[in-house]
């Protein structure tokens, strides 16, 4: 379920990174080798992508988050601290697999890095469409958030054997709930783009209310896809916030 792109047993944090719906560590290519050489990066890959193409994808949130809390947790040095990166429902998987982390452990993590979605508590402003026929939700998809490439779009055969992941991540995301905030004790810095029309920006802010630590915001020029885009800008933040943290916390005197 992790993969980690360069191990470096001298790092001074772990960054976990979750990418969006339907796709896996793909999206991150390049972020090991770009980041501070301080910054280990481990990629999450979940169930019906990639190298795990024909494993079957999660149907529900709980068991999702549940299997890769316990592979973070294997994965986790003990004397290093560690944080997260997830990318639009990567956002939602993190902020859910932190928490559960800290329920078993009572580890907090150093940094939570949310992008391109709306915080836990925010309804989306869009209909459901993880019910619609195949071609439909194809459709809805592209429109909603682009991205897809004509000659994919053209192509059949590939649509229908990625589709049943893409539509299971969906659905798991429309099946998630939660009505009031269940704030972290690390801070959260929330990106976004100014010209996505699917999160609202109103709706990245109040991911502040999921922190009880400090809350940051960056409005990208960018719409809903800008991993490859935006790549510098986040990259930059990311490197910065983790390294200065990670110094704060060597600073902190244990009890």
């Amino acid at each position: 379920m992790l993969r980690r792109t360069r191990y470096r047993d001298n790092s001074a944090v772990q960054l976990f990174c979750v990418p969006h719906a339907g796709n896996g560590p793909a999206v991150f290519r390049g972020w090991a080798d770009r980041l501070a050489p301080e910054i280990e990066t481990v990629v999450v890959e979940l169930p019906g992508r990639e190298s795990r193409f024909y494993d079957v994808p999660y149907q529900r949130m709980e068991p999702l988050v549940n299997d890769l809390a316990d592979a973070v947790i294997d994965c986790l040095s003990a004397d290093r601290p560690f944080a997260f990166f997830g990318n639009s429902m990567g956002s939602v998987i993190a902020f859910e697999t932190l928490h559960e982390i800290h329920r078993r452990t009572g580890r907090e993590a150093l940094h939570l890095f949310v992008s391109a979605c709306g915080a836990p508590h925010c309804r989306s402003i869009l209909p459901p469409m993880g019910h619609l026929e195949d071609e439909e939700l194809i459709r809805e998809v592209d429109t909603r958030y682009g991205g897809i490439p004509a000659p994919v779009l053209a192509d059949k055969e590939f649509l229908a054997l990625a589709l049943p992941t893409l539509r299971a991540d969906i659905c798991v995301l429309e099946a998630y709930r939660q009505d009031e905030p269940q704030p972290l004790k690390c801070p959260i810095t929330a990106f976004a783009g100014r010209f996505d029309a699917t999160i609202p920006l109103e709706q990245v802010e109040a991911w502040c209310e999921q922190t009880s630590a400090t809350f940051q915001s960056f409005v990208l020029e960018e719409g809903h896809l800008y991993l490859d885009s935006a790549r510098d800008v986040l990259l930059r933040n990311l490197s910065q916030a983790l390294l200065v943290s990670a110094a704060c916390e060597r600073e902190v005197p244990s009890d």
